[in-house]
């Protein structure tokens, strides 16, 4: 810790380990659910646009997820530097648990094997942009 006049600065050290471990989850988090309502929104788009039948709505969200879950995986790796595995994961559970809840407080019903592939999905695709994220190397 650094004392000034008056003014105490914390060194990154110092911060709390599950602040620092945690932060890249919720960023990665968010940034997930906003790619993945982008994504929905063009699918909601395209069924106006075209005769799309009903039975291919639930697809549709779960590679809306899937996309979503990708990029988030990918941000949060990216933010934290390392453990790209663990920290997509981690992001895709935090994902899984939203869509979760989102999905009982509008539908109050989850059908069960819905719920499970979906929770395999959205893990196994974040964790995959999370070892993306941690590899990827911006060419100059």
């Amino acid at each position: 810790m650094i004392r000034g006049e008056g003014l105490v600065l914390r060194t990154q050290k110092e911060e709390p380990i599950m602040l620092r471990r945690l932060r890249p989850v919720f960023i990665g988090t968010a940034f997930g659910i906003l790619c993945c309502l982008v994504v929905l929104l063009l699918f909601a788009l395209l069924m106006a646009a075209c005769d799309i039948p009903q039975a291919a709505v639930t697809p549709m969200a779960v590679i809306a997820a899937a996309v979503g879950a990708f990029f988030g995986g990918f941000i949060c790796a990216k933010a934290a530097g390392s453990r790209g595995l663990i920290y997509g994961a981690a992001c895709g559970g935090l994902m899984y648990l939203l869509i979760l809840i989102a999905g009982f407080s509008l539908l109050s019903d989850v059908r069960g094997w819905y719920a499970l592939i979906k929770l395999l999905v959205v893990v196994t695709s974040a964790a995959i942009g999370g070892v993306y994220g941690v590899n990827f190397r911006r060419r100059k």
